[in-house]
């Protein structure tokens, strides 16, 4: 198997040390990998479940990433799966490929709380879309991983599930809040999740956790059936759904699955993702932006990102440094925030609802903080909302303007690696050490909503160990439509050795 390449570390950063992408332990095992070997009949799907049963029986008492399974039901699709194949049926590529998905999506007969106890009896009467749509491609439902409570928590943790530990260190978080997803696939427990990205919820679990993740395109994957109280119809502002995987190759087939339109739009629309141009990494324009004054990133994983460059410009890639698209971060943050609470407070009780309106009667129009501008977002008249998007307009011009020159931007999909599990408070009431100084942890949502308020597709891919032996992701940003760019650069970075690194024991 591949190794990974040398990069030059900064001044005062040891090497990188080689690692392999992945071996013969199931919990290295790709999914591109399992698809061609279910193709060719070397394995099969029943033996594929009985490997991924085994990391949840090894892993899960401690881990606590998939929160409800059903290995019987599994069992009974897999066997199918086989039967399939043996008459020369497969549904697709997927077929007979177990997976999991996040507890916030909807699976006929079973719960969906996201994290609340007050929903412990919400059960699903149907299939959320990416869930039927992986059902009829022959995929085998393992279970549901895990969430904090309304999807809004870098850490994944809830009074109904419980705590959900990082593969890599389990005094650590997974991330959140597709955190459960992330530490269940690194794990070993499944092949493949789906996960949803509002606020970095695909993104920061793939850089704690060693995987790869894609936050795709606003609006290209359908998400009926996703979170409770918000209404199927359109489409929900800034929040995505994409995969969770061990392989950059595994998220583009996921992704083939589970995109483009549904019901009546796939009537007259039909999704076509442009190429992408670019064959070899030498052949990318590749802009570099290791941290940023708005949202510091903590040394271990800038210094990753100025190493993966410097190794780049190597490879011949046209790399520029520290460029920026043409708007001010400072208000992209603001507005970012605001239409974030905007489109999550159809998931508040009426009684925090009311509270946020008194909140926000009483704070200072000028107060930038997120603690201030939770409440005003949350609130905001649909009068405001729709003044913002004027805004959002000349953001997305610049987006625009600045992929016309460079193909991908690679920055941090968080602050700091994986902190130490933290429950007291609320999210925005804590701290990161980001070098050496406390940050308060919503500030890294400028990573988040730097791309994702105006669309933009990322793909996180596993650049460490950092200087911590903890893992480092990238965030790769392309053009609005541009998933299969971010993603060829993914698979390129892996194919150099840039690969799955599996937890220790």
């Amino acid at each position: 198997m591949p190794t990974s390449p040398s990069i030059p570390a900064p001044a005062g950063v040891p090497p990188r040390p080689k690692t392999a992408t992945a071996g013969p332990d199931a919990r290295c095992r790709l999914l591109w990998q399992a698809v061609d070997d279910l193709a060719e009949g070397r394995t099969s799907a029943e033996q594929l479940l009985d490997l991924c049963h085994a990391a949840w029986a090894e892993r899960n008492p401690l881990l606590n990433a998939i929160v409800l399974a059903d290995f019987d039901a599994a069992r009974e699709q897999a066997r199918a799966s086989d039967a399939r194949r043996r008459q020369d049926r497969a549904l697709g590529p997927l077929d007979g490929v177990p997976f999991s998905i996040k507890e916030s999506f909807d699976v006929a007969g079973w719960p969906t709380t996201c994290g609340n106890p007050a929903l412990r009896e919400h059960v699903a009467r149907r299939d959320a879309t990416v869930v039927q749509r992986l059902r009829e491609a022959g995929a085998v439902l393992i279970g549901k991983t895990n969430v904090p409570l309304g999807l809004r928590d870098w850490q994944s943790y809830n009074a109904v599930y419980g705590t959900t530990r990082n593969p890599h260190d389990p005094s650590r978080t997974p991330g959140g809040s597709s955190g459960g997803s992330a530490a269940a696939v690194c794990a070993g427990m499944s092949l493949f999740d789906i996960g949803s990205d509002i606020g970095s919820s695909l993104r920061n679990p793939a850089h704690y956790c060693g995987v790869f993740s894609h936050k795709s395109s606003h609006g290209i994957v359908p998400l009926s059936g996703h979170g409770i109280g918000a209404a199927s119809f359109g489409i929900q502002d800034i929040n995505v759904a994409g995969p969770i995987a061990r392989s950059a190759r595994d998220l583009e087939l996921v992704l083939q699955a589970i995109a483009g339109p549904e019901g009546a739009d796939a009537v007259a629309y039909r999704l076509a993702l442009p190429p992408c141009r670019p064959d070899t990494l030498a052949q990318f324009r590749v802009a570099v932006l290791p941290s940023h004054p708005q949202a510091e990133a903590d040394r271990e994983v800038s210094d990753c990102i100025e190493g993966l460059g410097r190794w780049l410009e190597g490879q011949g890639a046209s790399v520029a440094w520290h460029v920026r698209p043409s708007f001010e971060a400072e208000e992209l943050w603001r507005v970012y925030v605001l239409l974030l609470r905007a489109t999550t407070s159809v998931h508040m009780p009426d009684g925090a609802f009311a509270e946020a309106l008194d909140q926000a009667a009483a704070a200072s129009p000028d107060d930038a903080r997120y603690a201030v501008l939770q409440h005003a977002g949350a609130t905001l008249r649909h009068r405001d909302w729709l003044l913002l998007q004027h805004a959002r307009e000349r953001f997305a011009l610049a987006w625009q303007r600045f992929f016309d020159d460079y193909d991908v931007l690679l920055c941090p999909a968080a602050a700091t690696t994986a902190f130490e599990l933290d429950e007291a408070g609320e999210p925005w009431q804590r701290h990161l050490n980001v070098n050496g100084k406390p940050q308060p942890m919503t500030t890294q949502l400028f990573w988040a909503g730097h791309s994702g308020l105006c669309g933009l597709p990322s793909t996180v891919a596993p650049i460490g160990p950092g200087s911590s032996g903890l893992p480092v992701g990238v965030q790769i940003v392309a053009g609005r439509y541009r998933d299969l760019t971010s993603l060829r650069f993914a698979s390129l970075l892996e194919a150099a050795g840039f690969g799955f690194r599996p937890p220790p024991g």
